[in-house]
């Protein structure tokens, strides 16, 4: 088959459906998409609120609860208890199908009458104000950990212990401030380092131990930006660097800022990787436009946080455990043939559901468990179900969801912006995808007003003591504010608290107290990740024997010789940003 070229009905601009990807849709017998696949994305992340906790009441049994959806949300919501209980049957919600009504149009009626969790939550212990956590203990302010223990602060630890403020750590213990770090162990102010142990400031090192400062690092001891030393040396100058002074911290930080913008950096991180395109791949291969994909990843395309032997499927986010034929959901392990969905798991042949579990051939169902041959909550025979379905499907091609800009949505789409349960800066697309008010009030997207905060502030930053020697244990409780005071676009909540638990992990491993809340140390993490879910095509920036900026010399010929180097890829990194990215021979050219 030939490759198609459509124009977005959101963005307006032009994509190209390749051959492999029409094998794929007409594999899956869904219509071809009318979005492109950014907005695609954008789309299915506003289902998503893992960062915004607020309190509510539970509709059954009227205590106060701790909610990823807000007060004026008009929706059921349960604790986690009582969602788990038999005191409701979600089979009481059923109805029969509209054919005079669009699809989209009755799924937002049902979502919102059947009940949904607070939160979602799947064996946890002693975890506290934590959303999306699976088999997690001692968790406090986490968001989509699995496995993990002695966590605050952090979002997707995986395999970890006794970590704060981390995004995306797998298999890693007492670390700080880092994000795709892997098999590490003692390290702070870290990305994309594997195998490290005692070591702070390091950007895409690999098996580090004592260093301090490090780029482009493999294999290396007693190094301080990028600079080698003597183990003697290494201890005696390591002691013009105490972190655990807030000034001294903030002065090591503008100096790995410096040596950050004036060493090149690949294009993209893979590992382990064969024919992959996107970024933070590893052990993965045909996957592209992928980000944050791991572990035995195969046939992959516009994928998102993704891993575990998940295979052959399209437009997904958070999806994993063996899963594979999945097209346009969120939240997906252990599925097969799922599309048009939101958590749901271990499930056969599901569409458009929201929230199911352990089942097969369902269709517009919300909060079913171990039930087959479903549709909007109504329990069908094998036959009846096998029926009616291609009726309704039928239908839903034909009379088409009209939001209010003109989008139309009919089968083969996922739910429209302004179904979602969350507003547009509340979700996870606010993180990849920002915009302001105003903008989201052009696209016609909800938005949360976000409630004055009047925190009763007992100490200002500036006002903590500069060294954690000097921290008592009078600060613990006590209102800290924050430096950005809620003016930045990082959610900032203008104030928090320091616990017992992570005030004696800034004594164990000597680092100054913050000066942020969470959610700004959380954006920032962001920032230096490049969380961007998008790609440019670029050339390479090694001119001959330095980099085209007059910034970098390089340390090693390169196979172009004193000529500019021809390769061009897909990068994260925008022409805008400061960074200097080279090609991967280029890259490994400069390697220390």
């Amino acid at each position: 088959m030939n490759q198609e070229t459509r124009k977005c009905q959101n963005c307006k601009s032009e994509f190209i459906i390749e051959p492999e990807d029409l094998d794929f849709y007409k594999k899956m017998s869904v219509p071809l998409p009318t979005f492109c696949w950014q907005c695609r994305m954008q789309r299915r992340l506003t289902i998503r609120n893992e960062r915004s906790l607020y309190k509510r009441v539970c509709e059954l049994c009227k205590k106060e609860i701790v909610s990823v959806y807000s007060p004026e949300k008009k929706m059921c919501v349960y604790c986690p208890e009582c969602y788990r209980s038999d005191k409701w049957d979600v089979f009481s919600y059923g109805r029969e199908y509209d054919f005079n009504k669009p699809l989209f149009e009755q799924l937002d009626t049902l979502f919102r009458e059947v009940p949904r969790p607070a939160t979602n939550e799947t064996n946890l212990i002693n975890c506290s104000y934590c959303e999306d956590c699976v088999n997690c203990k001692n968790c406090y302010l986490v968001f989509g950990g699995y496995h993990c223990e002695d966590a605050l602060y952090s979002y997707t630890p995986i395999f970890s212990k006794n970590v704060i403020d981390i995004t995306l750590v797998n298999r890693s213990e007492t670390v700080y401030e880092v994000s795709n770090l892997y098999g590490s162990y003692n390290v702070s102010f870290a990305h994309a380092a594997d195998e490290c142990l005692d070591s702070v400031f390091l950007y895409d090192c690999k098996g580090l131990k004592d260093c301090f400062g490090g780029i482009n690092l493999r294999n290396k001891k007693y190094v301080i930006f990028n600079k080698q030393y003597s183990k003697k040396g290494y201890f005696e100058e390591l002691k013009n660097w105490d972190i655990g002074s807030y000034a001294k911290l903030q002065e090591a930080k503008q100096r790995f800022q410096e040596l950050y913008y004036a060493t090149p950096r690949r294009f993209a991180f893979t590992k382990n990787a064969v024919n992959v395109s996107g970024n933070n791949i590893s052990n993965a291969k045909n996957c592209h436009y992928c980000f944050s994909i791991t572990e035995g990843c195969e046939n992959l395309k516009f994928v998102h946080l993704a891993g575990l032997a998940f295979k052959d499927s399209c437009d997904a986010w958070a999806a994993g455990e063996k899963s594979h034929l999945l097209y346009e959901v969120t939240g997906c392990i252990g599925g097969e043939k799922v599309m048009f969905t939101n958590n749901t798991h271990h499930c056969i042949d599901v569409q458009y559901s929201n929230k199911c579990y352990h089942s097969s051939n369902l269709f517009g169902c919300a909060g079913i468990k171990k039930k087959n041959h479903c549709i909007f909550n109504k329990q069908y025979s094998k036959d009846e179900y096998h029926k009616l379905l291609p009726k309704i499907i039928e239908q839903a091609k034909k009379v088409p969801y009209v939001d209010a800009r003109g989008r139309e949505y009919r089968y083969g789409e996922f739910f429209p912006i302004e179904h979602m349960p969350i507003a547009y800066n509340e979700s996870n697309a606010y993180e990849h995808f920002p915009m302001t008010a105003a903008e989201a009030a052009q696209q016609k997207y909800p938005w949360y007003i976000e409630p004055e905060r009047n925190y009763k502030i007992d100490i200002r930053p500036a006002e903590l003591p500069d060294h954690i020697n000097d921290v008592s244990d009078n600060i613990i409780g006590k209102v800290i504010g924050c430096e950005h005071a809620g003016k930045c676009n990082e959610r900032c909540t203008t104030a928090f608290k320091i616990t017992a638990r992570e005030l004696d992990f800034y004594r164990q491993t000597k680092i100054a107290l913050p000066r942020l809340c969470p959610n700004c140390r959380h954006a920032q993490r962001e920032g230096r990740r490049n969380g961007m879910l998008e790609l440019h095509h670029r050339r390479c920036q090694c001119a001959g024997s330095k980099s085209d900026n007059n910034v970098y010399q390089n340390i090693a010929e390169h196979f172009h010789g004193a000529d500019h180097c021809p390769n061009e890829f897909e990068t994260p990194f925008s022409p805008e940003r400061e960074e200097i990215i080279y090609c991967e021979s280029c890259y490994n050219s400069e390697i220390l």
